[in-house]
């Protein structure tokens, strides 16, 4: 990440900058392999850490040491695995992420931030059959979450892994797509 956060908005004369409007706060995107997808979610982090939301990474690997350190000790950036997210089963439980990120918000909004940015690598999610059905499921309850909050997420998707019809399927899912 190249910009330096200015910490949560509690802090200083902020003003709560306007949020992009609901349908372009949930995006999807398709991208190469790991470094494809580290690039662009270094960018759109950082500008969520300048906007001064709470940014969360997650991928299956996670990789900390790839990061500036000071945004992951300071807490601006948390990273954190899928499985340690959704689950080690990879079938994702719908009510219980909105659960989950609900109390991630809580938490950022506690500590002063203005909302979360959500980068997830979900191509593991997103595997035909059981997981697909249920990841299908959280997409609809995400947005309805990310409409009636401070949240931006970008879902990401290795299309090297992933067969055509079901990025077709997932593209369908998020209302706002970033350039291929």
């Amino acid at each position: 990440m190249t910009a330096e956060p200015s910490g949560p908005a509690g802090r200083g004369d902020r003003r709560e900058p306007e949020l992009p409007r609901p349908s372009d706060r949930h995006l999807g995107w398709t991208f190469d392999g790991p470094a494809s997808f580290h690039a662009r979610t270094s960018r759109f982090l950082a500008e969520g850490a300048a906007r001064g939301e709470h940014v969360i990474f997650i991928v299956d690997d996670p990789r900390p040491e790839q990061w500036p350190e000071r945004l992951v000790d300071s807490g601006v950036l948390r990273i954190a695995s899928v499985a340690e997210v959704y689950g080690p089963r990879g079938v994702v439980d719908a009510e219980a992420q909105r659960t989950v990120f609900a109390a991630a918000l809580a938490d950022a909004l506690d500590a002063g931030y203005l909302g979360i940015r959500v980068a997830a690598d979900n191509t593991s999610l997103a595997a035909p059959g059981e997981r697909l059905q249920a990841w299908l499921r959280w997409e609809q309850l995400a947005e309805e979450f990310i409409a009636g909050n401070p949240v931006i997420g970008l879902c990401g998707f290795d299309r090297r892994r992933i067969d055509p019809a079901v990025l077709t399927l997932l593209d369908q899912q998020h209302p706002h797509a970033l350039a291929r």
